[in-house]
């Protein structure tokens, strides 16, 4: 009977591998890697490139006499917008960023005033003005300033003979950043028998003086000729002071929109018209010839100092 095998012989009956150099092996993996990449590179070179996701196209914002154009990603809101107040036909409103609370607010609306804000939101105006454009035309803008409710608001307006095209950006604060600047994103302007006019402290001022000094001459053209043919002191008061009311009314219709010392000038003279005729009333009723001729020297003195103030007004 034989000896078993030893185990030393059993452990030499299995081939000894000699072990592999570690330059080898890195190089392998590198190979690996090259490979891995030659092909996610070819694979990716016959992939077609993602479709563009398409630009909507610009909307168009009509406001009676005057058209602009608004992005098209704006999405209009309908119904009143918080914290704005209701400013009539002619109003567009729109969410900037759909989602977010920010809104615009776009409309046509009177100015009457020095800021050239619609008379509802002048409570919304920020610090003194800055020259700007809105949608091309000349503008002033206000600064952002927190308003009711926990909102940031900025006003933009851009006067015409139609009224002032206003841009509202409006949001709580949180979220503001969604409508800051929405009035830069407003373009291409279009007015239909309107034209553009160039902001300025007295522009409001120069448009109601033109019709104001219309109706004052014309009733001062009636007046007066009556006046000269009056023959009695009785019927010399009563039209003196009509005189004097048609004076007071003109300087009262001024003086919201006074701006300056030249346009409050033209207020004090009209003011000072209107005392005259006063005197001149009192002295007609009283039956006073001096006074009578003094009032009626200082009525010819504040017509002529009206004349000049009035070509002063730029």
């Amino acid at each position: 009977m034989s000896a078993p095998a030893h185990p030393t012989d059993q452990a030499r009956s299995v081939p000894d591998w000699p072990a592999l150099p570690g330059t080898f092996v890195a190089g392998a993996m590198l190979l690996v890697a090259i490979a891995a990449l030659a092909g996610w590179i070819g694979r990716t070179a016959t992939m077609p490139a993602p479709a563009a996701v398409p630009t909507p196209p610009a909307r168009e914002v009509a406001l009676g006499p005057v058209s602009l154009s608004a992005p098209g990603a704006w999405e209009p809101v309908g119904g009143r917008v918080a914290g704005v107040p209701d400013l009539g036909a002619g109003t567009a409103a729109f969410a900037p960023v759909p989602g977010l609370g920010g809104r615009a607010v776009v409309a046509l609306a009177p100015f009457d005033d020095p800021t050239l804000v619609p008379a509802p939101l002048r409570a919304l105006a920020g610090s003194e003005p800055a020259r700007a454009t809105l949608a091309g035309l000349p503008a002033w803008t206000y600064g952002e300033q927190a308003v009711a409710g926990g909102r940031i608001a900025q006003l933009t307006v851009a006067p015409t003979t139609a009224g002032a095209v206003t841009a509202l950006c409006i949001a709580p604060a949180a979220s503001w950043s969604g409508a800051a600047g929405c009035a830069d994103e407003l373009a291409a302007a279009s007015l239909r028998g309107a034209s553009p006019l160039v902001p300025s402290a007295t522009l409001a001022f120069r448009r109601q003086l033109v019709p104001v000094l219309d109706r004052l001459g014309a009733r001062r053209a009636d007046l007066r000729g009556r006046l000269r043919t009056a023959r009695t002191p009785r019927g010399q008061a009563r039209l003196a002071r009509r005189m004097a009311r048609a004076n007071g009314r003109a300087a009262t219709a001024l003086a919201p929109r006074t701006a300056s010392p030249g346009t409050r000038n033209v207020v004090r003279i009209l003011r000072g018209t209107e005392g005259a005729y006063g005197r001149l009333a009192l002295a007609a009723r009283r039956g006073w010839p001096v006074r009578y001729k003094r009032a009626r020297a200082a009525v010819r003195r504040h017509d002529g100092a009206l004349a000049r103030a009035v070509a002063r007004v730029r």
